[in-house]
């Protein structure tokens, strides 16, 4: 957080102070009004905070800037209700949302946030898009931008030469979205992300992400949900998929930084859950965060930039109903902890308001060069100015980790302009974002947003090194285009400069907006090759073109502040329609790590004319010009164990430097790696193993070789379950379950995921569940190699009581004895499951129906067996509903799981949800006897079935609900509950030996 101290005079008048201050302020705000905000000597305007606080100096009076930023801040822009990137109902208010006047500032919490360290992704459970949870996410009101005119500036009105645009490479594939394996868009904007790697290109699309070889286009991983990565941390990153995902490449690291947030949890509002990949393998292990970005407001459009000394994000912070903008907002992650999966903090700070308007549409920077920037400088974050057009606003932020973590920022004014595009329909009823022309046989009503007043996702940068130092960084934003009928946009873009200093404001070394024609140009990328070569991508539309991709360019020769020829990268086929105006959000234009000379693009078009059915493009293009940067290098070896000599999978090779690769199945592992000198290490804790030989070798990687180091690892086996097998054929009732008065024989399967052989294993197992008796509880196992599964030599006894609850699960523990040691491995067994799934028969929901008056919202979340808090009501009118009566005749509690089924493109029919309670509804009540709820929006209509669960106690009736969310008709459906025991009783005691 940033702090302004000062040493207050020792004796001072309260009432004076405040009446001096306040005149002040009168004074102040009279001059910000004529725009008398005078100038420094660095052709960069000063901040109007900080000439304030030198005026108040200077009269001998100590302003806090933290108090005078809690004035009440104008009322965000954009009439009309705003529009969710998934259409539903707002999300609900904190008990304390916040306005401008009650704002408290960043949340700075210096608490570690612990890493959750997941096997690699390829081996884990994938949501698939269409079964992920659709969250009822509303758009913030949007600030309204600056009313004056820019003035000056190069504009450019020609198309260019033709030579002086990047060439395609013949690489390009169409990623997620419709065409790709059967996705089907669920959401509009698709928020189209993408970065290359070493190897791979990821996509991250709103809400569901895929892998693809870089330079072949194949479909390694996914699609799949976002919230797949963050299963195994669980919490809100688990249960929530709210997408704005940001996908980063950390170049000086080799390791991928994939994140989205989360919104509207409970009881902390906002998260960014962060995944940084433990290997340069996409698909490979990950170290999982969950961050708490704001425990009480909405935190929007977060946007990553990779830096050494941490993970910078920007962020636009609004009150938990999205009402009010409250503050732009920049954050650090601990990065040289979270490459290592130690736990990480997180540090914030509020960019200044300018005449108390907050700082809106800004980006950090985002490293592309394999050369950092000199040691310890500040990162930087530039966006347009809040209150004019004719200025950029400029921060250093500087962070310090150690034992007292700070974030101090250093604010200045650009004197460069920047614009508001015209918004061509621009009417409440298309939240003023009806804005790009298409053709027909879309409609005015139907024009897509042109995402203004920000800068376009990436700020990217690069140090080119020399004495002084220099660093250029690209940015673009959407402007005015010249007259036209209708109006149009164009492309303004930036290449600024800087020398190596800490605090110095970036000069503007080059400008213009690219304005060549009367069609809409928006959405830009940009990015900066090695030779000082500029790519540009963006989307194009008019009343004669449909909306697509193109791309444009600059040699580094070429005369400043032109750009060449724009070339089309994928045709649109279609025009949208209907699709809630929602378009892009943001493209992404990167730049491969490894040869520092290709681009690669993503960005959205249509097949066809329709809403919700967006599909994107990746493709590559390059400067024919541009020589590559020497090739990396491959490190490879084997690793095995000691002194089994048996290959090992699973271990993780790092070098100094971060780069990192993960051994196959085979031991074998192999990743690219910078030419360069560094000292190796390899480790698998999960496995046991306590050190390796060699432990700490020396590799030289040269440019296009391969180097070899082999480890030899020891430690020690890591005997853990793998499964359970009741045999109760014998002795039992045969239903393959344990029940009450049953004899039944277990065989308890181990694996040994460990560093070394286990041998001579003895193993007793033994209970405290009441009703369970271990009659044979003592069993070798067989040796286990490294990685193998042995069951135990003689099968375990147990007999349940003739007044056993069924249902309950039965806790055991197994001990483990071996030659060095020995461990304990807890067994848990379910009991009287599988009884037969209960049925709700087809029906539809109509007038002739009970009625009620209000109906549950609907989060997203699908209730899970350990329940959630009642969504609550507040959406009046008259709603057709059905219930459906099932009893736990068990003596144990139950977990449910309701399955709705419903027909979905019907005609002239709404959504239903669905809901249990406890024992009665109360349509008066929605909250009372409350179990759990479907959650999803859409079913019925776009979603064609949902699962959600609830717990049931012992012996207790319950209902479950079926209802419309609105006064209109429903499709078909059906359903499923399942999870009822099965109760039937075994024969008895076992047979006496």
């Amino acid at each position: 957080m940033k702090k302004n101290c000062s040493t207050r005079s020792a004796f001072f008048i309260p009432r004076v102070l405040i009446g001096f201050a306040l005149s002040l302020i009168s004074v102040a705000l009279a001059l910000f009004a004529f725009g008398l905000t005078p100038l420094n000597n660095s052709n960069s305007l000063t901040d109007t905070q900080g000439w304030f606080h030198q005026l108040a100096s200077a009269l001998g009076v100590h302003l806090d800037s933290q108090k005078l930023a809690s004035l009440p801040a104008p009322k965000g822009g954009g009439a009309g209700v705003p529009l969710s990137k998934i259409p539903g109902e707002p999300l609900q208010g904190t008990s304390q949302d916040q306005t401008a006047a009650n704002y408290t500032g960043p949340h700075n919490n210096f608490r570690p946030v612990e890493a959750v360290h997941t096997r690699p992704l390829r081996q884990l459970p994938k949501i698939p898009p269409a079964l992920a949870v659709r969250r009822e996410v509303r758009e913030p009101a949007r600030p309204k931008p600056p009313t004056d005119t820019p003035t000056g500036g190069f504009k450019q009105t020609f198309p260019g030469p033709v030579l002086s645009a990047p060439t395609p490479t013949g690489v390009s594939w169409d990623g997620v979205g419709v065409g790709l394996a059967g996705f089907v868009p669920s959401s509009n904007p698709p928020d189209t992300n993408g970065r290359v790697g070493a190897k791979q290109y990821v996509q991250w699309n709103n809400t569901s992400f895929a892998v693809f070889n870089k330079t072949t286009g194949a479909l390694l991983y996914g699609p799949a949900a976002g919230n797949t990565l963050f299963q195994s941390l669980g919490g809100v990153c688990a249960t929530h998929n709210d997408g704005d995902p940001v996908v980063a490449f950390d170049i000086l690291a080799g390791r991928w930084i994939l994140s989205q947030f989360v919104v509207g949890a409970d009881p902390e509002f906002s998260h960014q859950c962060v995944a940084v990949s433990q290997t340069e393998d996409a698909t490979g292990a990950y170290f999982l965060y969950d961050f708490v970005t704001d425990p009480a407001n909405f935190v929007d459009y977060p946007k990553i930039g990779v830096w050494p000394d941490g993970y910078y994000m920007s962020g636009h912070v609004f009150n938990s109903t999205g009402t009010a903008f409250l503050a732009g907002r920049i954050f650090a992650f601990e990065r040289e902890k979270m490459l290592k999966g130690l736990p990480a903090r997180q540090l914030q700070a509020d960019l200044k308001r300018y005449a108390n308007k907050p700082q809106f549409g800004f980006l950090p920077s985002d490293l592309d060069s394999l050369t950092p920037p000199p040691a310890g400088e500040a990162a930087f974050v530039i966006g347009p100015h809040p209150t004019s057009t004719n200025r950029l606003a400029s921060a250093r932020v500087a962070v310090t980790w150690g034992g007292a973590p700070r974030i101090r920022l250093t604010e200045s004014l650009i004197a460069e302009t920047w614009g508001i595009p015209p918004c061509v329909n621009d009417t409440d009823a298309g939240d003023h974002r009806d804005c790009v022309p298409e053709p027909a046989p879309a409609t005015p009503a139907d024009y897509i947003d042109n995402l203004d007043f920000r800068l376009m996702y990436r700020l990217a940068y690069r140090n080119f090194g020399g004495s002084p130092v220099q660093e250029s960084l690209v940015g673009n934003v959407t402007v005015k285009g010249g007259n036209s009928n209708p109006n149009h946009g164009a492309i303004r873009w930036y290449e600024f400069r800087n020398a190596g200093n800490s605090t110095t404001t970036p000069t503007v070394f080059q400008a213009s907006t690219y304005d060549p024609d009367a069609a809409y140009r928006w959405l830009g990328s940009i990015a900066m090759d090695k030779d000082h070569n500029i790519a540009l991508g963006y989307s194009k539309s008019s009343l004669s073109v449909k909306p697509s991709i193109f791309i444009t360019g600059r040699l580094s020769t070429d005369a400043p502040n032109t750009l060449g020829t724009e070339a089309q990268v994928q045709a649109g086929i279609g025009v949208q329609q209907a699709g809630g105006n929602r378009w892009g959000d943001y493209s992404a234009m990167t730049l491969d790590p490894v040869d520092q000379c290709t681009f690669y693009y993503t960005n959205e078009y249509l097949k066809t004319n329709g809403q919700f059915n967006w599909s994107t493009r990746i493709a590559s293009y390059r400067f024919p010009s541009c020589t590559s940067a020497p090739a990396w290098g491959t490190l490879t070896g084997t690793v095995r164990s000691s002194p089994s000599n048996a290959t090992l999978s699973g271990v993780v090779v790092t070098l100094s430097n971060g780069y990192a690769g993960a051994t196959n199945a085979n031991g074998v592992y192999s990743f690219l790696v910078p030419p360069g000198t560094y000292t190796a290490t390899a480790a698998d804790a999960d496995r046991n193993c306590t050190s390796a030989s060699p432990p700490s070798p020396t590799v030289t990687i040269t440019s296009g070789g391969t180097t070899t180091q082999n480890f030899s690892m020891v430690g020690t086996s890591n005997l853990q379950l793998n499964g359970v097998a009741i045999n109760d054929a014998t002795s039992g009732n045969g239903n393959g379950v344990i029940n009450s008065n049953e004899c039944v024989n277990l065989n308890v399967a181990l694996k040994n995921n460990g560093c070394a052989n286990a041998t001579g294993i003895s193993a007793t197992l033994t209970t405290s569940t009441p009703g369970v008796t271990v009659t044979q509880g003592n069993s070798n196992y067989p040796n286990m190699p490294i990685d193998a599964i042995r069951t135990n030599s003689t099968p375990f006894q147990i007999q349940t009581s003739n007044s056993f609850a069924c249902g309950t699960e039965i806790e055991f523990d197994l001990t483990l004895t071996f030659p060095n040691g020995s461990t304990t491995v807890p067994v848990t067994v379910q009991t009287c499951t599988g009884g037969a799934d209960q049925t709700i028969p087809p029906s539809t929901l109509t007038a002739s129906d009970l009625t009620q008056a209000d109906r549950l919202g609907r989060d997203g979340q699908p209730s899970g067996c350990g329940g959630k808090a009642c969504p609550g009501g507040g959406f009046p009118g008259t709603k057709f509903f059905k219930t459906y009566n099932f009893t736990n005749s068990a003596a144990a509690p139950a977990c449910f799981t309701v399955t709705i089924n419903a027909a979905t493109g019907v005609p002239g029919v709404g959504d239903i949800e669905s809901a249990a309670y406890l024992n009665s509804y109360n349509p008066a009540n929605l909250c009372q006897n409350y179990l759990g709820d479907s959650g999803v929006v859409g079913l019925g209509t776009t979603v064609g079935s949902v699962s959600y669960s609830f717990t049931v106690p012992a012996q207790s009736n319950f209902v479950v609900v079926v209802n419309t969310t609105g006064t209109t008709t429903s499709s078909e459906f059906s359903g499923t509950v399942s999870g009822f025991f099965d109760s039937t009783p075994g024969p008895g005691p076992c047979p006496t030996q």
